[in-house]
């Protein structure tokens, strides 16, 4: 049987970084797949190196470039591989998500805690399942690391120091790994599909996040900063905001900007109807993240807004589009879902 073909897209991160004489470390320009032991036995393996940067720097232009060569490249491989930095492995992995609707196949993102130039590294392990699991049963982006699969959408960093660096708090993992690869049912399978593409995101938006008896001087400012075009709150346990900004949430999607609340906890939602100080956001037009994970309700919302952008639509046909987008179920990236009246 002939082997799998998978595309590797390295964009730097630890894994691949050195450490300079004055003990810092830096992306290397050194490759570094052979250093892994059998790997090319898993599968013929194609590297490109879109960027090499530390993570902490990766933004929706670097996605977009990863999502287009991936999109463009999608007939001719099995699977696809990102190396990536663990800062925001978790912010690309939900722009992907959004980036390339009905992907199909998998797109596995991983790294390491430590640089694979350096003795005990975890990059081998990591990087070998990674390619196994891009030749396996998955049909959506999922990060590799330690012994766990987690569905990306889902997945949050945990740890800066351990080595099972990702988890997915809300969810199970989707295969786990020991001996092998074990699959979970929870995870979305391989299929046969058309992918779309879209990258313009908008990316004016901005996070706020309440602090308990401080002013709100930083909220106005974005609610009358007409470049700011859409906000991310984040709320107190169900999605509970302080009265005192009620009538900004209200004046902010008067004017056409999107107010999306997250929870502040790991576990739960952001079910904003179980207290008043939650409803009387929502009857202002606040929107509820649900479970969403912060990093995952930011990329949807810039995905939701650029789409809007794009219909030209504003004021409340805008707000009622980013409304339906949000509460849908993407990839499973939420647990609540809704039906929509547009085509999205």
């Amino acid at each position: 049987m002939a082997k799998k073909k998978i595309f590797m897209l390295q964009t730097g991160g630890t894994l691949g970084q050195e450490k300079g004489e004055d003990g810092v470390f830096r992306p290397s320009d050194k490759e570094y797949v052979d250093l892994v032991p059998n790997i090319r036995d898993l599968a013929d393996i194609t590297i490109e190196r879109t960027v090499n940067i530390d993570s902490t720097n990766m933004g929706t232009e670097e996605r977009a470039m990863l999502a287009k060569k991936i999109y463009e490249s999608y007939y001719k491989y099995d699977g696809f591989v990102v190396v990536h930095g663990t800062n925001t492995m978790v912010d690309t992995c939900s722009a992907l998500t959004y980036m390339i609707r009905g992907l199909g196949k998998p797109v596995v993102l991983t790294g390491s805690q430590k640089s694979i130039f350096v003795p005990g590294t975890d990059a081998i392990n990591n990087l070998y399942y990674a390619v196994k699991a891009a030749t396996g049963d998955f049909g959506e982006v999922v990060i590799v690391f330690g012994d766990k699969i987690v569905r990306g959408v889902r997945a949050s960093k945990v740890s800066e120091q351990g080595l099972n660096a990702f988890d997915s708090f809300r969810i199970p993992p989707v295969a786990e790994i020991g001996i092998d690869i074990i699959l979970n049912d929870n995870r979305l399978k391989r299929f046969n599909s058309e992918p779309t593409l879209f990258v313009d995101f908008e990316t004016n938006i901005e996070f706020y996040r309440q602090t308990s008896g401080s002013s709100t001087k930083i909220f106005e400012r974005y609610v009358d900063d007409e470049k700011i075009r859409g906000i991310i709150m984040e709320g107190y346990g169900a999605g509970n905001v302080q009265s005192r900004l009620v009538h900004l949430i209200e004046k902010a999607v008067g004017l056409g900007k999107p107010v999306l609340v997250v929870t502040n906890c790991s576990l739960g939602a952001a079910d904003m109807e179980i207290y008043e100080v939650g409803m009387e956001s929502l009857k202002v037009g606040a929107m509820s993240a649900g479970d969403m994970t912060v990093e995952c309700a930011a990329q949807k919302l810039m995905y939701a807004i650029g789409k809007a952008n794009r219909l030209g639509l504003d004021g409340k046909d805008k707000i009622e589009f980013v409304r339906d987008i949000i509460s849908r179920n993407y990839a499973e990236d939420v647990s609540e879902t809704c039906g929509s009246r547009f085509d999205i």
